[in-house]
C-alpha cells in the first residue's frame, strides 16, 4: 500500500525573449517581490502572515506548467492527483483533500480571478496567461469561506493592459507527441479601455503501452481553450473588468496500473487459470487490460469584476459576479481493469454555479484597517451514471450460480442501472477581518465569518438487469442537509526588522457536509446518505526572512491541524461511501526558499514534513470479507507522505546586447512513501508521468 519514488518531473530548454531583463539587470541578483491578494489586499508575500507559496506567470511559463496537476509538483505540501477518471482530480494541502467525482465539497477552495470554482473536475485544462498562482496553506475560513478548511488556491489571470498593443505567440513540443501552442493579443481601445484574447491548443499521444491489443500511446488527450477580457476605466477611481472563457477537453483516460501487492496469490492464480490476469509488473506504464476509455469535457464562464476606489469615505467597494457551466462525460470500458469485456461505467456530470461577492475595503495608513463583505453562492449539480455489460460479464456470473448467467443474458445489456443524482446547494455568508497596528512592529488581526449552507437533493435509480442491479442498486431517496457555521482567525504579526517577520495564528475552518451520490450493493438508508460537516482547528507559527541583500528568501512554518468529523471515503459494497470518522491530526513543518547565489543562477527549494494520525476512528471499514468495523486510530491518513522535497534550478545567460537570453532549467520532486489506496483494502492504482523533455520557443 506504499509508494516511494524519485520523480524528475521536467527539464526544459527554451530560447526566447525575456522582457525587461537585459544583461545589466543580472549584475545584482535579488529575489523578485511577489505581490499576493491572500488578505483581499495587494501585499508583498513577505508581509503576509500566512504560510503561502506564490509563483508568477513568468515562473510558471519557464517551468512549462500546463495544468493544475503540474502546480503540485513545485509547491510544498500541495498535492494534485488523478485516478481512473480524470474528473476525479484530488487537490490536497497538508495531506487532506477530496476527489472530484462525487458530491463531496472540496477541502481546498479554488478561486480564479476572485470567483469560487466548486468542482475539482472543472479545473482540468491549461494554466495559461497567469499573473500569479498563490497556494495558501491552513484554514482560510474567514476571507475565503466554506470549503477552505485546509487551504486555498488563489489563481489570478492577467488583465488587459491599458495603452498597449501587443501579440505573443508561444509554441512547444516534446516527446510522446506532446505539443502546445498559445497566442496572446492585447489591444488598446482608446485611452481608457483595452481588450485581451488568449487562445490555446495542446495535446499528447499518451505514454502507456497495452499488451492486450498492442496499442502504444495509451492516454492521449487534447485541449482547446479561448479566454477574452475587456477592461474599462471610465474614471480614475472606477474599474470594470469583464471576462469570458470557453474550453473543450477530450482524452482516452489515464493509464491505470494494477500494483502487484494488490493481487493476492490465490486471486492471481485464478485469473491466470482463466487467462484474464492483468499486468502486475508495477509502475512501468505497461498494462494488459481492455482500455477504450473516453472523456469529453466542456465548460464556459463569465465574470464581472467592478472596483470603485474611494466609494464611501475613502473605502474601496468591490463586486465580483460569476457564472460557470461545466459538463463532463466519462466512459470507463473496463471497471475491473481486466483483459476482457467485463463491465463499463458511463458517468455524466453537470454543474451550473452562480456566485456574488461584495467587499468593503478600508483605506490604510491609520492604526486600524479592515475588510468586510457579503457572499452568496448557488450550484445545481447532477451526476447521471449507468453501466453497460460486456460480453464476458454474464458468463462470469455463472461461476457463482449457473442460473445467473442465463438470467443476466436474458435482460438488458446496455444502460442496466441508470441512476440520477441531483443536488441544489445554496450558501450565504458575511465576514469581517480587521488589523490593529499596535506599534510600528506589532500588528494584531482578528476576523470572523458566519455561513449558512442548505442542500436539497434526490437519488433515483432504475433496474434493467436483475443480476447487475444485485451488484449496484439503491432505493430512491429525497435528501436534505443544512448547517450554520461561524469561523474565525486570530493572528499576531511582529516585524523583528525590515527583513524578518514572525507570526502566530489560531484559525478555524470547516468543510460543508452533504449527500452520498453513489450506488451501492444493498443500498444505503436515507440517514447513511447524509454526512456531517468537518470542523477544523489550526495552530501555526511562522518566520519570513529576506537575507543576503535580497538574494535569499527563506520562510518556515510549524503547524498543527485537528479535524473533527473527518469525512472519510471508504471502499464498501463495490463502491466508495462517505461517512464521518472521528478525529484526524495533521502536524508538521514547511520550508520554502529561493536563492540567487550568483548572477545567472536561481535555486528554489521546498520541503514539507508531515506527521499524520487518526486520534479517533473506531468505525473504520473492515478488511474485505470480514463483517463489522475496526478501530483505525493510530494510522496515517491517505495521501499523507511524511517527507516531500521540491527543487528547481535555472541558469540564465544573456545573448550579447540583443535583449534576449537562453536558459536551462531543471525541476525535481521527491515524495516519501504514502498510502494512496482505498482504506482499508490493499488495492492501489496510480497514474504517474515519466520524465518529459519539452522544448519551447516564444516571441
Amino acid at each position: 500500500m506504499n509508494n516511494q519514488s524519485l520523480k524528475p518531473l521536467a527539464a526544459a530548454i527554451s530560447l526566447g525573449l525575456i522582457a525587461e531583463i537585459p544583461a545589466a539587470a543580472l549584475a545584482a541578483p535579488v529575489v523578485e517581490e511577489v505581490v499576493v491578494t491572500a488578505t483581499k489586499r495587494a501585499e508583498s508575500i513577505q508581509d503576509v502572515p500566512i504560510s503561502v507559496s506564490a509563483f508568477t506567470g513568468d515562473y510558471l511559463e519557464n517551468s512549462g506548467l500546463s495544468d493544475l496537476e503540474d502546480l503540485g509538483n513545485i509547491a510544498p505540501n500541495l498535492g494534485v492527483t488523478k485516478s481512473s477518471q480524470a474528473v476525479s482530480q484530488r487537490i490536497s494541502i497538508r495531506g487532506v483533500g477530496t476527489v472530484g467525482n462525487n458530491a463531496m465539497d472540496p477541502s481546498v477552495a479554488v478561486y480564479i480571478d476572485g470567483a469560487y470554482v466548486s468542482r475539482p473536475g472543472a479545473l482540468l485544462g491549461n494554466l495559461q496567461d497567469i499573473e500569479v498562482a498563490e497556494v495558501l496553506r491552513g484554514p482560510q475560513g474567514t476571507l475565503f469561506g466554506r470549503n477552505a478548511a485546509m487551504g486555498a488556491l488563489n489563481l489570478r489571470t492577467k488583465a488587459p493592459v491599458l495603452g498597449e498593443d501587443s501579440v505573443k505567440v508561444k509554441a512547444g513540443f516534446g516527446d510522446y507527441g506532446a505539443y502546445q501552442t498559445t497566442a496572446i493579443a492585447n489591444k488598446a481601445l482608446g485611452s481608457r479601455a483595452s481588450g485581451r484574447v488568449v487562445a490555446s491548443m495542446a495535446g499528447e499521444d499518451g505514454y502507456g503501452k497495452n499488451r492486450f491489443d498492442g496499442e502504444e500511446g495509451v492516454g492521449a488527450s487534447r485541449a482547446e481553450s479561448l479566454k477574452t477580457s475587456l477592461l474599462f476605466e471610465p474614471a480614475d477611481t472606477l474599474s470594470v473588468l469583464l471576462r469570458a472563457d470557453y474550453q473543450e477537453l477530450s482524452g482516452e483516460g489515464p493509464v491505470i496500473e494494477v500494483l502487484p501487492e494488490s493481487a493476492t496469490p490465490e486471486r492471481l492464480a485464478t485469473l491466470n487459470y482463466l487467462g484474464i490476469a492483468p499486468d502486475v509488473s508495477g509502475l512501468d506504464h505497461e498494462i494488459n487490460q481492455l482500455h477504450e476509455d473516453d472523456m469529453a469535457d466542456r465548460q464556459w464562464g463569465l465574470l464581472l469584476d467592478t472596483t470603485w476606489d474611494e466609494a464611501i469615505a475613502g473605502h474601496t467597494l468591490r463586486s465580483i459576479t460569476s457564472y460557470r457551466d461545466w459538463q463532463n462525460r466519462t466512459l470507463e470500458n473496463s471497471v475491473f481493469r481486466l483483459p476482457l469485456e467485463d463491465l463499463a461505467r458511463e458517468t455524466h456530470y453537470y454543474s451550473d454555479t452562480f456566485s456574488q461577492e461584495i467587499q468593503l475595503i478600508s483605506p490604510t495608513g491609520d492604526s486600524f484597517d479592515y475588510v468586510a463583505g457579503l457572499y452568496y453562492f448557488q450550484e445545481d449539480y447532477d451526476i447521471d451514471q449507468t453501466a453497460h455489460l460486456g460480453s464476458a460479464f454474464c458468463p462470469m456470473t455463472g461461476a457463482v450460480n449457473p442460473a445467473f448467467a442465463s438470467l443476466c443474458a436474458g435482460a438488458a445489456q446496455v444502460n442496466v442501472t441508470p441512476s440520477e443524482f441531483f443536488q441544489r446547494a445554496e450558501s450565504i455568508a458575511a465576514f469581517i477581518q480587521g488589523t490593529y497596528h499596535a506599534t510600528e512592529q506589532l500588528d494584531l488581526t482578528f476576523g470572523v465569518r458566519y455561513s449558512d449552507d442548505d442542500k436539497d437533493g434526490s437519488f433515483l435509480v432504475k433496474s434493467n438487469n436483475p443480476i447487475a442491479s444485485a451488484l449496484l442498486a439503491a432505493p430512491d431517496h429525497q435528501l436534505a442537509f443544512a448547517d450554520e457555521q461561524t469561523t474565525w482567525v486570530a493572528n499576531a504579526r511582529y516585524f523583528v526588522d525590515n527583513d524578518i517577520m514572525a507570526y502566530f495564528t489560531v484559525s478555524t475552518g470547516y468543510k460543508s457536509g452533504g449527500l452520498n451520490s453513489v450506488m451501492t450493493r444493498g443500498g444505503l438508508t436515507g440517514d447513511q446518505r447524509l454526512f456531517d460537516s468537518e470542523e477544523v482547528m489550526n495552530y501555526e507559527f511562522g518566520l519570513k526572512s529576506t537575507l543576503l541583500d535580497g538574494s535569499l528568501v527563506a520562510n518556515a512554518s510549524l503547524y498543527r491541524t485537528d479535524i473533527e468529523n473527518f469525512q472519510d471515503r471508504s471502499f464498501e459494497n463495490l463502491t466508495y461511501v462517505i461517512a464521518n470518522a472521528g478525529e484526524l491530526r495533521q502536524q508538521g513543518l514547511e520550508l520554502d526558499m529561493q536563492y540567487y547565489p550568483m548572477d545567472q543562477l536561481m535555486i528554489n527549494f521546498g520541503y514539507a514534513y508531515l506527521d499524520s494520525e487518526f486520534l479517533e476512528f473506531d468505525n473504520g471499514s473492515n478488511l474485505p470479507g470480514m463483517a463489522g468495523t475496526r478501530d483505525l486510530a493510530g494510522t496515517r491518513n491517505r495521501y499523507s507522505p511524511e517527507n516531500q522535497v521540491n527543487l528547481t534550478s535555472q541558469w540564465t545567460q544573456p545573448i550579447g546586447d540583443s535583449g534576449m537570453a537562453w536558459f536551462l532549467r531543471g525541476e525535481m520532486k521527491w515524495t516519501d512513501e504514502a498510502n494512496v489506496g482505498a482504506r482499508p483494502t490493499t488495492t492501489r492504482r496510480q497514474s504517474r508521468m515519466p520524465t518529459r523533455w519539452p522544448i519551447c520557443v516564444w516571441a
